[in-house]
């Protein structure tokens, strides 16, 4: 079976600069103790 492998796009201008900032923001501390949170609960499913 054959695969088709997409581009990579291309983001110009506003756009990019939008999304630069978005995956650049540091986290809450809500998030990283939500995040300490789910850790702690999947690793106890994991053992």
């Amino acid at each position: 079976m054959a695969t088709q492998i997409a581009p990579t796009p291309v983001v110009k201008g506003t756009a990019a600069i939008k999304i630069f900032t978005e995956a650049n923001q540091k986290r809450s501390q809500a998030s990283k103790n939500g995040a300490e949170k789910l850790k702690i609960k999947f690793s106890k499913k994991l053992k």
